[in-house]
């Protein structure tokens, strides 16, 4: 059995927060289709013209840690690293879009290939995040907490909280532009492959690598 490599915790939230953005952005460059989850925010932000993207995400995304502590009827200090962590998410997701402003894709092969590119970037980041103790975006946190606190299973749950974004995705998009906007076949094979991916992903990662804590103290407080 070869030897895992020793990696960082703290060093797989930095490759996250850059790796999860660049995928997204991407998606979107392509136009077949983002995940249940992105798509609301994708689909106000393209009506909405004062609003970049990325600001829909942590705007929606503070809302989303509001909702979670009416949930969960408590608030911790710790919450807000989620917060922060959905600024930065959204400001560099901001810089992609603006960095590929003037890239185009017209090639159907090659949106392909950059769809199936982002989707399995997508996973990647979920799966550091998963390996790391930091708090992931509001999305995710919100999931983790209410799980934990509430004590449900979290693949019932999961199901259910991404057919909520399913719903909600499709009467914004409806409701603002009367058509289908950052939803189409592609948002169906993500949502079929993402969580065989991100398993898939994660047991390799944990394979691979040998996690440990460069900053024991800071985890204790997660």
């Amino acid at each position: 059995m070869s030897k895992r490599i020793r990696f960082p915790r703290e060093l797989n939230y930095i490759l996250a927060l850059l790796i999860m953005p660049f995928a997204v952005s991407i998606m979107t460059k392509v136009n077949l289709g983002l995940s249940m989850i992105a798509a609301p925010t994708y689909i106000i932000s393209e009506r909405v013209s004062f609003l970049s993207y990325g600001q829909t995400e942590y705007i929606a995304q503070g809302i989303m840690l509001i909702i979670m502590c009416i949930a969960v009827k408590k608030f911790k200090p710790m919450y807000l690293t989620s917060y922060l962590t959905s600024v930065i998410y959204g400001t560099v997701l901001d810089l992609f879009i603006w960095l590929e402003k003037g890239w185009v894709v017209e090639a159907l092969w090659l949106r392909l290939v950059l769809f199936v590119v982002g989707m399995v970037l997508t996973s990647v980041g979920v799966a550091l995040f998963i390996n790391t103790y930091l708090a992931p975006c509001a999305w995710d946190y919100f999931v983790r907490t209410v799980v934990e606190e509430k004590q449900l299973d979290l693949r019932k749950f999961k199901v259910g909280y991404d057919f909520c974004f399913l719903i909600i995705s499709v009467a914004l998009t409806l409701l603002l532009f009367h058509r289908f906007v950052g939803i189409t076949w592609g948002t169906l094979v993500i949502a079929v492959c993402n969580g065989n991916i991100i398993a898939f992903l994660d047991k390799l990662m944990n394979k691979t690598f040998d996690y440990y804590d460069a900053f024991p103290k800071l985890a204790k407080h997660f």
